[in-house]
């Protein structure tokens, strides 16, 4: 039976096509090789550009797939179109980067229009795409504090249901059985970055979701300060609660913590990066204690390049770094030399291990070491 159509179907089709020109169409030209949109109708909304088919059928075209709008003669269209087509190019621009590895020039790119973004109404892919590019360059560089609002922006877009195909080829920066970012531990690494903080996280304290608002509430923690809410707890929230308890200046917290840290990098189901988190946290609490036993906080450091360097290589680097640091104060300088010479050679294509801001402890004998 043959399927071609009939002579009739086709003068239709001609038709409806020069129909279709009357009415003005325009035509979205679209990137990443994809087809041109033919629409009578356009509509260029924060999101992307809305376009309607002329069977009726409509789709939403994301700004970083926008090349071009043609065939308009409307002069708002074209106006609304100018103001957009910067903002079309540089998200192209900063996604395509992201893809072929150049997180160093797609950062300013995201960074000028994540916030503008963010703002906008709805949960879209957009915005998906926007704050997950953000996260991924700013690990890239090693910018912890930096990339916490872009982190809990993509887990609120990812938990309700938003998805996005433009960074599938790449590893994933999420875990969506804990709903962490495995690459951004509790941990700070400059008074500066951490001061601004309150203000940039305001939007997510605030937040309908109460993992995304403990989250958020838990990077802002301080010594003695709740961990995180109870009522939210989740596996993410009690590792998160675990580390945060691990620098508590009670050391009874102190060493409830670390033994939940233990007993959450044991679990069967827990990835292999917990126990990346359960050791670094661990090693630096053992070091909180009054008389702290550096042999046992070394072993946990140095736990992370010997077993994590695939998977966690900036936390490694920050543990050799640091285990150097507490060994040249123990006067143990020839071990200190040996990891720092270690450090320069296999950790060179590390983001920079930087030093790391110590939060201040009443107990501890040496507070400059976290």
């Amino acid at each position: 039976m043959s399927l071609a159509p009939s002579p009739a179907a086709l003068l239709v089709a001609v038709l409806a096509a020069a129909f279709v020109s009357e009415l003005g169409a325009q035509t979205v030209q679209r990137r990443d090789g994809a087809e041109p949109l033919v629409a009578v109708r356009v509509d260029l909304r924060p999101e992307g550009v809305f376009c309607e088919r002329e069977t009726g059928a409509t789709q939403l075209v994301p700004w970083d797939r926008v090349r071009s709008i043609e065939g308009s003669d409307d002069p708002a269209l074209l106006e609304a179109w100018s103001r957009k087509r910067p903002v079309a190019e540089d998200l192209w621009r900063a996604r395509a980067r992201i893809q072929r590895g150049d997180a160093r020039l797609a950062e300013p790119l995201l960074e000028r229009h994540f916030d503008d973004v963010v703002a906008d109404p709805g949960d879209t892919e957009l915005k998906l795409i926007v704050a997950e590019g953000l996260l991924r360059v700013r690990l890239a560089r090693g910018a912890i504090e930096a990339a916490i609002p872009a982190a809990l922006e993509t887990i609120r877009l990812r938990r309700a249901g938003v998805v996005t195909d433009r960074y599938e080829s790449l590893p994933p920066v999420l875990d969506e059985s804990r709903w962490l970012v495995p690459a951004l531990p509790p941990m700070s690494t400059g008074v500066e970055a951490t001061a601004a903080l309150p203000e940039r996280l305001r939007r997510w304290q605030d937040a309908e979701d109460a993992h995304v608002r403990a989250l958020a509430r838990g990077y802002l923690a301080r010594d003695g300060a709740p961990s995180v809410e109870a009522t939210a707890a989740g596996p993410g929230l009690l590792l998160m609660g675990a580390a945060l308890d691990s620098r508590a200046s009670d050391p009874a917290l102190r060493a409830a913590a670390r033994e939940r840290l233990r007993a959450l990098a044991e679990e069967a189901s827990a990835p292999r990066w917990v126990d990346a988190w359960s050791r670094w946290f661990t090693g630096c609490s053992l070091l909180f204690e009054p008389e702290p036993d550096l042999d046992l906080a070394l072993i946990q450091l140095l736990h992370l390049p010997a077993r994590h360097q695939d998977r966690a290589p900036a936390l490694a680097s920050r543990a050799v770094a640091l285990a150097a640091d507490v060994l040249e104060r123990a006067g143990r300088t020839d071990e200190a030399a040996t990891l720092r010479r270690e450090l320069l050679v296999s950790q060179a294509g590390v983001p920079p291990a930087r030093p790391i801001d110590p939060l201040p402890s009443d107990h501890s004998p040496e507070p400059e070491i976290p």
